[in-house]
């Protein structure tokens, strides 16, 4: 097994889509694997104690929104793709699917890992486990959470990288990116909004320099969201920040839309009360009606990011 091999299988894992749903199981496990070599574990995790409690989390936060996680469907399902191994798997019990049940990995202490030879290649070219890293975290997530993804799947600090937009690391594997971002949709998306944030209407600058201002995409670029301005928003970083981790959300009203806040953010500093404010809170109209957001985008983020329930329906005072 060489790089481009092993680039050449990843880029070849079948992910599940359909109708524009998310489902980053597979990217997630394979990327906390892949944080288990960089702390230089050993290849085997069991799936019990190693794998289940920190794919759940990383599921809980980062995935979309859904009643029930079942981590144990990426575990027994990668084994297809030849980039994960589970030995014994022939003789646990397993659906018609061929998925393995949850209490036979339990009752069994199941362990799973990279095979072999994936995983000594690995283990001595730490900079093919951040390519690897960083070309699922392009074709799966927004930039603002690449690097908190990282912390949670339990990479060291030196992987931490805080990359800029483009293309990763120049070589990546062969199915990502799949589409370029476009490098103009920050200006035109910043131009439709007078660059201030349609949150909050930040406009700090220092002299004729924006500061904090960023371009966010509704509908993530990673999931089929175009660079265009009706799938933009000009928001501050903290405002893009919670629009990608699904604390702020969008709602339809006459004419326009309306920020939302989860019911399930908390905290209890002036900048909590400063976010808090903004629920419910007209967003703010672009310079052109051809620019407002597009209901289908607001739709696939509300379904597909969005923590409900918002702040009103709650039953709990979190503010």
């Amino acid at each position: 097994m060489n790089r481009n091999e092993f680039l050449q299988k990843l880029g070849q894992v079948k992910f599940w889509r359909t109708r524009g749903q998310r489902a980053p199981h597979k990217p997630l496990l394979v990327l906390l694997a892949l944080g288990r070599i960089a702390r230089k574990e050993e290849r085997l995790a069991r799936y019990e104690q190693d794998i289940e409690r920190p794919l759940t989390d990383l599921l809980e936060r980062f995935g979309p929104p859904r009643k029930a996680i079942h981590p144990e469907y990426p575990f027994s399902r990668l084994p297809k793709d030849g980039l994960w191994e589970i030995p014994g798997k022939e003789s646990l019990p397993a659906t018609g699917q061929g998925d393995l049940h949850r209490s036979g990995l339990i009752k069994h202490s199941v362990t799973g890992g990279f095979p072999e030879p994936i995983y000594e290649l690995l283990l001595s070219d730490s900079e093919l486990v951040q390519q690897a890293a960083q070309a699922l975290l392009y074709e799966h997530f927004p930039y603002s959470l690449h690097d908190d993804i990282r912390t949670a799947a339990g990479f060291p600090t030196e992987f931490l990288v805080q990359e800029p937009p483009g293309l990763p690391y120049g070589l990546v594997v062969p199915r990502a990116p799949a589409r370029p971002r476009d490098r103009n949709f920050r200006h035109a998306v910043l131009r439709a909004y007078e660059c201030r944030c349609a949150a909050c209407g930040f406009d700090l600058r220092l002299e004729d320099e924006l500061l904090g201002l960023e371009a966010a995409h509704i509908k993530w670029h990673s999931a089929g969201g175009p660079s265009k301005v009706p799938n933009g928003l000009a928001l501050c970083s903290i405002h893009h920040k919670t629009l990608d981790r699904g604390a702020l959300g969008l709602a339809p009203v006459a004419g326009g839309f309306k920020v939302l806040i989860s019911a399930k953010v908390q905290g209890e500093s002036d900048a909590t009360r400063w976010f808090w404010d903004c629920h419910n809170a007209p967003l703010r109209r672009p310079r052109s009606s051809e620019f407002k957001p597009k209901a289908e985008f607001v739709k696939w983020h509300t379904r597909e990011v969005f923590r409900d329930p918002p702040q009103d329906s709650s039953s709990s005072d979190t503010n």
